[in-house]
């Protein structure tokens, strides 16, 4: 079976794509820059309840229909340690899910190649 060469500059919705720009060299990712997203009106406040406790990933399934923009609520609540961060009765905000949709995953994958 051919080994696959890919990194995260090769996924839509990730990170290194959608939540800043990204250096990639050959054969690696080089320096990454933090998008800062800018708060709006429509945004959603919320309390983690137990059920969010130490689990963005399940927040972000229940809101965004898919795990996988965890890193999304992590940054737009500059959250940077879940098990001090991301507990039971933390306020944050988040994105709607249309803003998500229309606004903040629009970047194509691949990076800065260098």
């Amino acid at each position: 079976m051919a080994k696959r060469n890919s990194n995260s500059t090769d996924e839509q919705n990730s990170r290194y794509v959608q939540g800043g720009e990204t250096d990639r060299l050959p054969n690696r990712l080089d320096w990454w820059e933090r998008r800062n997203f800018d708060r709006r009106d429509d945004d959603i406040k919320l309390t983690l309840s137990i059920r969010y406790n130490l689990r963005p990933d399940l927040l972000s399934f229940d809101l965004y229909g898919t795990p996988n923009l965890a890193w999304l609520i992590l940054q737009y609540n500059n959250i940077v340690d879940i098990n001090e961060e991301f507990i039971t009765g933390k306020q944050i905000v988040v994105p709607s899910e249309p803003r998500v949709q229309s606004e903040i995953l629009t970047k194509q994958p691949g990076g800065n190649v260098i």
